[in-house]
């Protein structure tokens, strides 16, 4: 196995998500371009610079001139504009500077939530290159090299969140992720994790690339954009594959964060384990609910609470986990696997095809005219879309938000006096004085409707642009971005979740909560003022205080199973229990930072035989 800083060869057919994500959020960690890629690059730009020389004979010949999109005609609108080979290298920075028209979330060009976030900016770097790395790009080395250094010297240019279509490529986010190169835009270095973070970009010094790019890069200067490149470095749905790889990265390390708060809360409601049987979901053989059941199974094994209450069945939100997170495990499948192809696809147009396959030939397929130049070498298509990235990246985000709705219901459960099997309203004692997570659960519910504002689909949205000549796009950017905020309101959902079960677990096990007890009998805290009340809601704070000290925390993870005892732990190392009201917001965040870590996960995996089930990968005839 590498190390965590090993580097990432790239090839431009075997990136893996796990590589992206690995160089996107820690920029210790190299890229290098593998020599048989860079050799087939050096090719295609051999054939580019023949088409040109091509088109320059032609032209001294007063013969026809080949049309070859982008590189002997303007872009857009202006296919049918023939260039002057004097202007072939203006026009290709032209496409940078003029389609460098980005917008943010305000006026402050200081302001960093106008820009990607570095993470993003990197992977989409490292997605260029790869794709040049194909050799269809018709790209100069010292272009791929430029790029290479980009990444490896931790250059983040300042790249606006707003403008892209998903058609055509991410054109205008790629403009400004480029223009850098013709000392255009501003840029910070970022050089290791901390560097990534918005605060720290926001503190650190912001460089002009007219000024600085040169020495940063190791340039005497960088490279300006010769012929096809200005368009080849705007082409394809670059941003939202980066958006999307980062999701379905962090939407698995979700699904299992979400079987982990859902047994903490089976447990606290002392619920039964019937739901769990295999031969349940044998019965249905859909993969994702098999693995999340079993990964129920494996973290409540061992139980002293389960199946202890005298009911039949639970509620929807407990009894229907599996098939719930199981739908959602298996969209992750499916946008996973649109998503690792697309780290690896040639996404440019035209394509150059310099070695192998046969020219296409326009009378054998039934034209009636004689093949061109451009049919022989230059492929006009539509690789660029990002239709299969919108809607994968729709599909996950409804399939993510989903976690949150059903988190969110399991936690008004647990907070319910009426539903929760004789746990205190609220989790807490001296009710009435304190609230205590009372208003947790209205910031899930406010996380929750807002995910399903988000989750409407941006891929059947399509509006047309360059005078209709590119008459249908994608909208995968704006599809990806509303991906990002539903991950993170589901993260923090599932963090309260994680909260409150752990609240209730001290409630079920400290104080000896018997959840066959009657809902109104003596073991509720008292909420009339009764002579004696008040003493005895004292009594019952001494009491939790007492019994959720640090030093009862390993009796109480005793009772729990094998990987709901590791979580609560792990939970009760970020945050102590709830004896007063206190401002809660810090504690979300602590409890966030341990799930988006991955650190609540690996606690678990560690006290398992075997770790949390993966999600079965997606796969079709020939292979994913």
């Amino acid at each position: 196995m590498p190390d965590d800083h090993s580097p990432v060869t790239l090839d431009g057919s075997s990136l893996t998500i796990e590589d992206l994500v690995r160089v996107a959020r820690d920029p210790r960690i190299k890229v290098a371009c593998a020599p048989d890629a860079l050799k087939r690059v050096a090719r295609g730009w051999q054939q580019i610079e023949q088409l040109v020389a091509d088109y320059q004979a032609a032209l001294a010949a007063d013969q026809p001139l080949p049309r070859v999109y982008g590189v002997t005609t303007g872009f857009g609108e202006f296919k049918h504009a023939r260039i002057d080979p004097a202007h072939f290298e203006q026009m290709q920075r032209n496409i940078l500077l003029s389609h460098a028209v980005g917008a943010g979330d305000n006026a402050d060009h200081d302001d960093l939530v106008n820009y990607f976030p570095a993470e993003v900016v990197r992977a989409a770097l490292v997605l260029r290159l790869n794709a040049f790395l194909k050799g269809h790009s018709g790209v100069r080395p010292a272009l791929v090299e430029c790029v290479e250094r980009m990444i490896n010297r931790g250059i983040v240019p300042l790249v606006p969140t707003r403008g892209s279509l998903g058609a055509s490529g991410d054109l205008c986010p790629l403009a400004h992720l480029f223009v850098v190169l013709l000392g255009e835009g501003r840029y910070y270095i970022a050089n290791r994790p901390e560097d990534l973070a918005a605060g720290a970009a926001q503190r650190r010094e912001m460089r002009r690339a007219g000024e600085h790019l040169a020495d940063d890069l190791g340039f005497a200067a960088p490279p300006r954009p010769s012929f096809k490149e200005g368009l080849a470095l705007t082409n394809g749905a670059t941003f939202s594959a980066a958006m999307l790889a980062l999701a379905v990265h962090d939407a698995e390390r979700l699904a299992s964060t979400a079987d982990v708060a859902a047994a903490l809360t089976l447990e606290a409601i002392c619920g039964r384990s019937r739901m769990l049987d295999p031969k349940i979901h044998a019965a249905r053989n859909l993969d994702g609910q098999i693995e999340s059941a079993a990964n129920l199974r494996a973290l409540v094994f061992g139980s002293r609470l389960i199946d202890t209450v005298d009911d039949v069945q639970d509620c929807y939100s407990v009894r229907c986990t599996p098939p719930v997170h199981g739908a959602t495990r298996d969209a992750i499948a499916f946008a996973r696997m649109i998503a690792q192809r697309e780290c690896n696809a040639a996404t440019d147009n035209p394509l150059f095809f310099p070695e192998g396959g046969e020219p296409w030939d326009v009378q054998a397929f039934g034209g009636n005219r004689p093949a061109t130049l451009t049919d022989r070498h230059a492929h006009s298509a539509g690789n660029f879309h990002g239709q299969p990235l919108a809607i994968a990246a729709d599909t996950l985000c409804i399939a993510v938000a989903e976690l949150a709705d059903i988190a969110e219901r399991r936690t008004q459960m647990l907070l319910d006096a009426r539903h929760n099997r004789n746990l205190p309203s609220n989790l807490v004692a001296r009710a009435g004085l304190n609230s205590g997570y009372m208003i947790a659960q209205y910031t899930a519910a406010s996380l929750v409707s807002e995910n399903k504002v988000l989750a409407h689909p941006a891929a059947v949205d399509s509006i047309p642009s360059s005078s209709n000549t590119e008459d249908h796009v994608s909208m995968s950017a704006l599809a990806c971005r509303k991906l990002r905020t539903v991950l993170g309101n589901t993260q923090a959902v599932l963090a309260i979740e994680l909260l409150v079960g752990a609240q209730a677990i001290d409630w079920r096990i400290g104080m000896q909560r018997d959840p066959n007890a009657n809902a109104a009998g003596g073991q509720q805290t008292p909420t009339t003022f009764a002579a004696g009340a008040l003493s005895v809601s004292d009594a019952e704070w001494r009491a939790f205080r007492q019994a959720t000290a640090a030093a009862q925390r390993p009796q109480i993870a005793a009772r729990l199973g094998a990987g709901t005892r590791a979580a609560y732990l792990c939970l009760r190392e970020a945050v102590p229990p709830l004896d007063d009201d206190r401002v809660l917001e810090p504690e979300i965040r602590a409890v966030r930072r341990v799930v988006a870590s991955g650190a609540l996960l690996t606690a678990v995996n560690a006290a398992l035989p075997a770790p949390l089930a993966p999600i079965t990968p997606l796969t079709r005839a020939k292979g994913a």
